[in-house]
């Protein structure tokens, strides 16, 4: 025992941090519109298959996010409603403000 380096030998056990939980500090942060959403707040939505790969392979050629394409389609679709439409729309949106 006598041979060994005392230098190169910790004092403190080594912890093995594989079996630990990550911890995320950070939150991945967006802006869309006025208000910035986290990662927290998003809500999943569910698609067809064809639906989402025709929003990945617009997202690919526009190269643009996936939910700014959507966001881009919304707005349009948006665009085209009749006033009774319109109407629904508003009081539907007046119910949720984010």
């Amino acid at each position: 025992m006598g041979l060994l380096n005392r230098d190169n030998i910790d004092s403190k056990p080594k912890i093995d941090v594989r079996n630990e939980p990550t911890k995320i500090d950070d939150d991945a942060k967006i802006t869309y519109g006025e208000k910035g959403f986290k990662a927290k707040d998003r809500k999943p939505v569910q698609v067809d298959p064809p639906v989402l790969e025709l929003i990945q392979n617009l997202s690919y050629a526009k190269d643009m996010p996936m939910y700014k394409v959507v966001d881009v389609a919304m707005n349009a679709y948006l665009a085209t409603l009749t006033d009774s439409e319109r109407a629904i729309y508003d009081m539907r949106r007046k119910k949720k403000k984010y």
